[in-house]
């Protein structure tokens, strides 16, 4: 496979990640996680494959996007040699999306993705980059209420409002913005060490609150979600204080597909019975 101005090879394995397959398969985990922290009884296909296409076209759009303008992007050569390819899938991955919101699943949920596309839209204002972590907060927040989406559409009771008043979706935004950070953070140079003292310290006092939550919350649902964020949040301090031994591919490729292995742990062990008949 070629891209940019040379002939880049790159791994089987980091087609996936590279096309940006990996961010909306994990926002299905997280998704289906939220769908039963809200004891939905019924899950249906159409929501769901709605959210995976939402979430993809965004992702390879804006990576293909970011690198044709010269912004900072993990294997911008690559993008740039697979732009057009690229553009002309998420277009039509797009025009499928828009058929599905019209003709299959309801035009009732584009109001409830207005909420994640507008707060993306302001991550990525170019005036607001020079806000500390600003971009990795705005889209950890897009990318949790986009999550949220397909529950709200299944309650049948909630309006667009609701996802921002939710307390449970700012908990995950929490964690999904710890993430962001540890993401981007330099391995090499003062501001990655600065970044590597106060995140493992925000993981901590995170831990310890969904902790609390996990004793004080009466409700099951919400306890075996408390204790998800438990989990996710002890896996990702593991996986912080293990990223140097990783090459950039391997960290690339598997970083953001780790996050979805505490959702599916979760959803394996507390889904709702109806949604095994």
């Amino acid at each position: 496979m070629r891209g940019g101005n040379n002939n880049v090879i790159k791994p089987w394995w980091m087609l996936i990640p590279l096309w940006g397959l990996d961010i909306p398969l994990v926002a299905l985990a997280w998704g289906v996680l939220i769908a039963a922290l809200f004891s939905i009884p019924m899950l249906t296909f159409g929501p769901l494959l709605l959210l995976f296409s939402m979430v993809w076209v965004y992702v390879l759009f804006t990576r293909v996007t970011r690198a044709m303008m010269g912004r900072e992007v993990p294997y911008a050569e690559y993008y740039l040699g697979h732009a057009f390819l690229m553009l002309l899938v998420a277009l039509c991955a797009f025009f499928a999306t828009l058929w599905m919101l019209f003709f299959s699943v309801g035009q009732y949920l584009i109001a409830f993705f207005t909420v994640p596309l507008m707060i993306s839209v302001v991550a990525h204002m170019p005036f607001l980059k020079k806000v500390p972590f600003f971009r990795e907060l705005g889209l950890s927040v897009a990318f949790v209420f986009a999550c949220a989406v397909p529950s709200y559409f299944y309650s049948f009771m909630y309006s667009p409002l609701h996802m921002l008043q939710n307390k449970h979706l700012w908990c995950l935004c929490v964690l999904f913005f710890l993430f962001q950070v540890e993401k981007a953070r330099p391995l090499a140079g003062e501001a990655g060490e600065r970044t590597a003292v106060w995140v493992p310290f925000g993981m901590a006092l995170f831990f310890t609150a969904c902790l609390y939550m996990l004793v004080q919350v009466g409700n099951g649902y919400e306890q075996h979600f408390y204790g998800s964020l438990c989990i996710a949040t002890a896996f990702l301090h593991v996986l912080g204080r293990m990223r140097s031994r990783f090459q950039q591919d391997v960290w690339f490729s598997f970083h953001w597909g780790m996050m979805a292995l505490p959702a599916l742990l979760s959803i394996s062990i507390y889904a709702p019975e109806t949604w095994f008949h």
